[in-house]
This record gives C-alpha cells, sequence and structure tokens, in this order.
C-alpha cells in the first residue's frame, strides 16, 4: 500500500473500496493435486495485474490466464514464469488452478470465516 492508502485521506467510494480490499488481505492455499505444490492464491487482486497479462500475452487469452497466474499466485511461497508454468506444472494442476482463480463454475465461493474460501454446491 502506499503512503495514500489510508482510509483518512479517502472520503465516499474510495474509502469505501479501501477497506474492502484491506478487509481481503492475505491469501488461501490451494493444493495442487497431481503436483503436490501448494499455490497461494491471494483475497484481493487488483484488475491491474489482469491488465499487465493481457499486454504480455498480446490477444492470446490463454497465455493471459498463465500470465495472470503467475503474477498473482506463489506455489510452495515462490512464483513461476510462463514457461516454468507451462513445462513443469501437469495439465490438470494448471486448469484446476485457473477455474479457482477465474472462475466458480457450477461451485460458489462462500467465505469459511477463517480467511478463506470454501466450495459449496450452487443450488
Amino acid at each position: 500500500m502506499t503512503d495514500k492508502d489510508t482510509a483518512t485521506e479517502f472520503k465516499g467510494v474510495r474509502a469505501k473500496l479501501l477497506a474492502n480490499k484491506a478487509a481481503k488481505s492475505g491469501s488461501y492455499d490451494f493444493p495442487l493435486a497431481e503436483c503436490g505444490v501448494i499455490a497461494s492464491i491471494p483475497n484481493f487482486i487488483n484488475h491491474g495485474l489482469w491488465m499487465k497479462a493481457q499486454r504480455i500475452a498480446k490477444g492470446d487469452t490463454t497465455k493471459a490466464q498463465a500470465a495472470f497466474i503467475c503474477e498473482t499466485v506463489l506455489f510452495d511461497g515462490e512464483k513461476l514464469t510462463i514457461t516454468d508454468l507451462s513445462e513443469l506444472v501437469p495439465a490438470g494442476d494448471t486448469l484446476s488452478l485457473i477455474g479457482e482463480v477465474f472462475g466458480k463454475g457450477e461451485d460458489d465461493e462462500t467465505d469459511d470465516g477463517q480467511g478463506g474460501k470454501g466450495k459449496t454446491k450452487a443450488a
């Protein structure tokens, strides 16, 4: 956070958004079943990282998703490059991680009350 990222400096919607960002600090663990690595996913990911990933990918949506994963997720506490992700992480793990980060599919996310996210089937 920058010096301007304090609730006392903002009013109205900016203060509300900043409070939301602060409330979602931290990350949660997502185990990758095939390779046994733990992916740490931030609870709050700013949109600027998605825009950066799109610039890197130059219109390739699949590459943008991989770049976004590499920008935001830690793998056993370390960052991976797009090359590492594509060559070292099994496809099943990569696809499940992309699903976790980008979409809920048939599952809805719920707060588990411990700073992480749990899954429940949609009604």
